[in-house]
């Protein structure tokens, strides 16, 4: 039990830094360290998710969102979302009652497979889309490097020919510098 509840803390806390509410984390959890069925598991993450959407509820009402001037908690999107969360919390519930525990397993087996497929696909194209932002800053940071020592040889060696006076095409030192 107390393993089941430490890493269920551990995953509502990656959760809350993700912005995700966490129940793909904590359903297969509940049925993996703690043994609850499927039918049980889904209710006790919901009430583990909504406990955690109060926290973090209360540690960001007072932040101020970085690049608007308004509160960091959207209330037009609340108004738009909740209504149907809240139907399909009504419709889960009815489901979880009447469903057999073999329905209940599968559908939660697919629902978490489509998850993770998506998820993974996003993680893969973001990836792929740093790593070029990467490369590219990469090359043209060493193309910068590439001007820069360049632009010095240049220079170096300007001076070294202005140094150098030419007398019937032969290069002879200057008189300033074999006074030195």
């Amino acid at each position: 039990d107390y393993l089941g509840f430490g890493l269920s803390c551990l995953g509502l806390m990656i959760a809350a830094g993700g912005g995700i509410g966490g129940g793909g984390i904590l359903v297969p959890l509940y049925v993996l360290v703690l043994n609850f069925t499927p039918k049980y598991a889904i209710p006790l993450s919901n009430v583990t998710v909504f406990g955690g959407a109060c926290m973090n509820y209360a540690m960001n009402l007072s932040k101020r969102h970085p690049d608007a001037d308004r509160p960091l908690v959207d209330w037009d999107l609340i108004l738009v979302m909740e209504p149907l969360t809240i139907l399909g919390a009504i419709i889960g519930s009815y489901l979880n009652k009447m469903l057999p525990e073999l329905v209940l397993t599968i559908l939660l087996v697919i629902l978490l497979a489509l998850t993770a497929k998506s998820t993974t696909e996003k993680g893969i194209k973001v990836y792929n889309k740093e790593t070029k932002a990467k490369e590219a800053a990469a090359q043209k940071e060493s193309e910068l490097a590439k001007m820069s020592s360049e632009e010095a040889a240049e220079e170096a060696a300007a001076e070294t020919e202005g140094l150098l006076a030419e007398e019937g095409g032969k290069k002879e030192i200057s008189p300033e510098l074999q006074k030195i």
